[in-house]
């Protein structure tokens, strides 16, 4: 399974600046270079430690990491470009393939081309930075951004994850690359919550609905609303001509993934960060139930039986891009891009 955003990307707002193209954009003002600096001195302000050219060059290498890996379904092929739970998501998904083909119309594909790069000015490892790259289906499609890390100075720089901008979502303004931006960590303050708190809210929320967050912190987002009307339709069809969840309850549980964790500094003092979220999917079947599924779902394909009494789980994977807004500034954490994966199904 994987979420699509509905329509073309439109206007956004980001951080008073108009954003025509619709998309992530770079601080309106476009800074000078800074002077290189008198030899055997520091320069007085930190720099990227990655410019644009060198990202210009790893994108399309993940790009085509990713492609020849689903033309041969085989996650080898993803080496040495991507890592992380980007590899797990894919080694799942090429066994669902194996079993019904379709499946590989579900696999979301980053473009080569690089949109807008947001890089670190720390030096310490290991480095992160998030890019914004096009679509590889459309040519004005709706762009992902990328979560990439270098482990050690030896290391290529490998992308665990990407994010399927949302679309009508107001997007922050970003520093210019040649300026470059301070990461966050997951427990970094200053923020109207830590970065550990915003996905773990996050991940709150996909489980339990808008009472999970009764301060009312989070902002509506298209993959939440998409993800909570399948479920009340699948809970609607289940129950078909009974009372409500008398034949069977179905219920989605998100968790975060700590291990994965990329973030850096906004142009407003807020911060945009990724991680990754991973959930299950339950249907759980009332004693005296059965449970039939047309012959062409896909999910029972991958299970071999369509006809369920106890259960019937799915397992998905999603890579999330969230906004959060800095604590003098105020405001509501803000996802800004998912991509789920379907990884796994299995029912009794």
């Amino acid at each position: 399974m994987s979420i699509r955003p509905v329509g073309r990307r439109g206007l956004f707002l980001g951080a008073g600046t108009l954003l025509t193209s619709g998309l992530l954009a770079a601080c309106g003002s476009e800074p000078e270079p800074p002077a290189a600096p008198p030899t055997g001195k520091e320069l007085s302000e930190p720099t990227p430690v990655q410019t644009t050219e060198q990202f210009s060059s790893i994108v399309p290498e993940v790009h085509e990491a990713v492609t020849a890996a689903d033309e041969a379904e085989d996650a080898k092929k993803l080496e040495p470009r991507v890592s992380g739970s980007a590899v797990d998501f894919r080694t799942a998904a090429y066994r669902m393939i194996e079993k019904a083909q379709e499946w590989a119309e579900e696999l979301r594909v980053p473009g080569s081309e690089l949109i807008v790069p947001l890089t670190s000015v720390s030096e310490e490892f290991p480095r992160v930075a998030i890019a914004l790259v096009e679509d590889s289906v459309e040519k004005d499609g709706v762009p992902y951004f990328m979560a990439l890390q270098q482990a050690d100075a030896k290391s290529p720089y490998s992308a665990w994850g990407w994010a399927q901008q949302a679309v009508g979502v107001e997007m922050p303004t970003v520093a210019n690359a040649v300026v470059g931006a301070e990461p966050v960590t997951r427990d970094t303050k200053g923020l109207v919550m830590t970065p550990a708190k915003a996905l773990s809210l996050y991940a709150k929320v996909l489980t339990g609905g808008n009472g999970s967050d009764p301060d009312d912190k989070l902002a509506e987002n298209p993959f939440q609303t998409l993800t909570h009307e399948r479920i009340q339709t699948e809970r609607s069809e289940l129950n078909a001509g009974v009372e409500r969840d008398e034949a069977a309850t179905i219920r989605e549980t998100y968790k975060v993934k700590k291990e994965e964790f990329a973030g850096l500094r906004t142009d407003d003092g807020g911060a945009l960060v990724m991680g990754t979220l991973l959930s299950t999917r339950k249907v759980a079947i009332k004693d005296g139930a059965t449970m039939r599924y047309a012959e062409d779902n896909k999910y029972t394909k991958v299970i071999g039986k369509k006809e369920f009494t106890s259960e019937y789980l799915r397992k998905f994977g999603t890579h999330v891009a969230l906004y959060i807004p800095s604590k003098d500034a105020g405001g509501k954490v803000q996802p800004v891009g998912a991509t789920q994966t379907a990884l796994d199904a299995s029912g009794e």
